[in-house]
This record gives C-alpha cells, structure tokens and sequence, in this order.
C-alpha cells in the first residue's frame, strides 16, 4: 500500500521538525595562570629564564624598542546557537586572562602586567539580546 503524496510530505516536515535543536560549544585556549607564578616575578630581578621555567615558553613574543615582551595568554569560551531549517542563531561568548612581561636588552624583567577576566562578564546561554 502506498502513502499518498500530501501524507508524504507532513511526514518530512515532522521529522525535519524534529531533527532541529540548540547546541552548546565550549573551548579553551592556553592554560589558567597560577597567581604564586606571577607574584614570583619581581622587576629588576627575574630573568627571562627563570620566567619560562616557571611559566612555561610564552605564547606569542613581541621584539621592538630594544625590549623583549612575552605574551601569555588563556582564553575560555563558549558558543551556544539556535538550528532551525534554513536560519541559525548564534553567540560568542569569551572570556581571556592575558600576562604581559616586558624584558630589557639584558633580559631582566621591567615590568609585569597580568589582566584576569572580568566578573562583569557573563556566559549566557540565550543566543538573542541580553
């Protein structure tokens, strides 16, 4: 016995229907500082060596002006979205915890400036306004 065309048709609506749904992507990049590390590097007194050995080796490394600057950095973020048929929505939602260590010509530690995330961001679920 065969289905009639219109019956067909309902059929794959409902299924295409149903087949639609919300996802919740997370990822990170780099891993979380840990405060006893930074407080560790003291200005005029830590090598670039011994930042690396504690640390690790620096994510990105900016030469210029007879400086050294490393760059560390920890990105956590998360995308949650909206699949329907023919129109997606989506958010981006990033937090970053960023380490900058500026070195002299004789790789000693100038300056230190570390910026964590902020509480006023927020992770929202909701891909539309607020």
């Amino acid at each position: 016995m065969l289905l009639n065309r219109p019956l067909i048709g309902m059929i794959l609506v409902l299924i295409l229907v149903i087949l639609e749904g919300c996802v919740v992507t997370r990822g990170t990049i780099g891993e979380p500082f840990k405060e006893e590390a930074i407080s560790a590097i003291k200005k005029g007194k830590t090598t670039m060596a011994e930042v690396v050995s504690s640390i690790g080796a620096p994510d990105r490394i900016v030469r210029g002006n007879d400086r050294e600057i490393f760059h560390y950095y920890y990105y956590d973020g998360k995308s949650p979205a909206l699949l329907l048929l023919v129109l997606n929505f989506a958010r981006m939602d990033i937090k970053s915890d960023n380490l900058y260590v500026f070195f002299n010509r004789d790789g000693i530690a100038e300056e230190v400036i570390y910026g964590n995330r902020t509480d006023r961001t927020r992770f929202r679920l909701w891909p539309f306004g607020d």
